[in-house]
């Protein structure tokens, strides 16, 4: 495993919680190997970092395939998703006089 104490900078590493937590988890369960695979699999994934990047292809390809041209924006006012902005000239995209939304009352 990697040295998990100071970054490169010698702040604390991002992982060392994971690390820590991990370590815990192994010396109190008797069977750790069942008991701390999720801490396990965190540990890995702050390494690696595997399933963000996986997330972030498929997200990136979705985005090319439906040629998405904007996301849903999180407005924590109303604990809602709100259309995200679209490009200035996004009616030329889709060839409409209008663009629709799918929040929009039918």
């Amino acid at each position: 495993m990697f040295h998990d104490t100071l970054s490169m900078t010698g702040e604390i590493h991002p992982c060392f919680t994971f690390k820590q937590r991990l370590i815990n988890c192994v010396e109190q369960e008797p069977i750790y190997t069942r008991m701390c695979r999720t801490k396990k699999e965190d540990y890995n994934e702050c390494h690696t970092k595997e399933k963000y990047k996986a997330a972030q292809y498929f997200i990136g390809n979705e985005l090319h395939k439906q040629k998405i041209y904007s996301l849903p924006v999180y407005d924590e006012a109303t604990d809602t998703f709100k259309d995200g902005p679209l490009p200035k000239d996004a009616d030329g995209y889709f060839n409409t006089d209008k663009q629709v939304y799918y929040s929009d009352p039918q």
